[in-house]
C-alpha cells in the first residue's frame, strides 16, 4: 500500500493492467487455463472506521451491533491506489468468468506469513517484526498498535488454493475471503508481546502517525470458503509465529544487529 501511494501509476500498471493482460492471454487460448487472483482485504476499504470501534487496553473491537468479521456481501470500498488497482483487477477476473466463461476465482487475502518470507515495512509485517526483533532493531508502529488483523499461515493458504482448484468447475466466477478468521485475529501489540515471550527479552518500539488507508480493524469471515470447499485454517497464530521465528533463526547468517540480511534458502 505504501508503495502505491508513492507511485500510483506503476501500481496501476502492475495490478490492474497486468491482470487484464493475463486475462486476455488466457482468453485467447483454445482451452483457457484456470486463473486464480490473489486479491486483498483492502478492496473492502475501512469497514470498521474509528467511530464504530470500541477501544480496549490492547486492541480495537467492533461496537455494539457490528459484526466481528467481514464476509463477501460487504460492499467494496476502494481506498488507496493499491486498493483501487487490486479492486479493479478483482472485478475484471470475476467479469471474465461471466462474459467469456473463463475458469477464474478470486481469493481476497488477509495477512499471510510463514517460512521464506523476508518481510519489510511495505509487505509481510509479521516477518518484518520478527526480523527486526532478531536483529535488535526498533519496530515502528504506525498508529497506536491496537489495530487488529487476522493472520494466516502459508500452509493454510496453499491448502485453500488447492481446495478451490479441485472445486473450480462449480465455483468459477466467485470471490472468497481467505484469512485466519476470528480465531487468528491479533493486534499488533499482542503480537509484539508474543515475540517478546518467544525471545525472552523486550522489543524496542517506535510510534508514528497513522498512514493513509490503514485499517484499524479487519477480520475475515471465511465461512463461505469453508462451506464451498471444506477448507479451514489449522495453524493457530501463536504456533505459526513460533514456527516462522524458528525458521528465521535457522536461516539467518551474521551477527545479531547486522544491518544486512542474508539467508540460506533450502531447496
Amino acid at each position: 500500500m505504501t508503495t502505491s501511494l508513492r507511485d500510483p501509476r506503476s501500481d496501476f500498471e502492475v495490478n490492474a493492467r497486468g491482470t487484464l493482460n493475463v486475462l486476455e492471454a488466457a482468453r485467447r487460448r483454445p482451452i483457457p487455463p484456470p486463473l486464480f487472483f490473489a486479491s486483498t482485504n483492502k478492496v473492502y476499504g475501512d469497514p470498521f472506521d474509528a467511530a464504530r470501534l470500541r477501544d480496549t487496553e490492547q486492541r480495537y473491537r467492533p461496537g455494539d451491533g457490528m459484526p466481528h468479521a467481514v464476509d463477501e456481501s460487504w460492499p467494496l470500498g476502494l481506498c488507496s491506489p493499491y486498493g483501487c488497482s487490486k479492486g479493479a483487477a478483482d472485478q475484471y477476473v470475476l467479469d471474465y468468468a461471466r462474459c467469456y466463461g473463463l475458469p477464474t476465482a478470486v481469493l481476497r487475502m488477509s495477512c499471510l506469513y510463514g517460512p521464506h518470507q523476508l518481510g519489510t515495512e511495505d509487505q509481510g509485517w509479521v516477518a518484518h517484526f520478527l526480523l527486526s526483533a532478531l536483529h535488535a532493531r526498533p519496530i515502528t508502529i504506525y498508529g497506536d498498535g491496537r489495530q487488529v488483523r487476522d493472520v494466516l499461515y502459508v500452509d493454510d493458504a496453499v491448502a485453500a488454493y488447492l481446495a478451490l482448484r479441485r472445486e473450480l468447475p462449480r465455483l468459477s466466477g466467485q470471490a472468497f475471503n481467505l484469512g485466519g478468521g476470528p480465531a487468528n485475529a491479533v493486534s499488533l501489540l499482542a503480537l509484539i508481546e508474543h515475540i517478546e515471550r518467544l525471545l525472552g527479552r523486550p522489543v524496542d518500539l517506535d510510534f508514528a502517525d497513522w498512514r493513509v488507508g490503514d485499517q484499524r480493524y479487519y477480520v475475515s469471515d471465511t465461512s463461505a470458503l469453508a462451506a464451498a470447499t471444506g477448507w479451514r485454517a489449522r495453524v493457530g497464530w501463536q504456533q505459526g509465529v513460533a514456527r516462522l521465528l524458528r525458521w528465521l533463526e535457522s536461516h539467518l547468517i551474521g551477527e545479531a544487529g547486522d544491518q544486512s540480511l542474508e539467508v540460506k534458502v533450502s531447496a
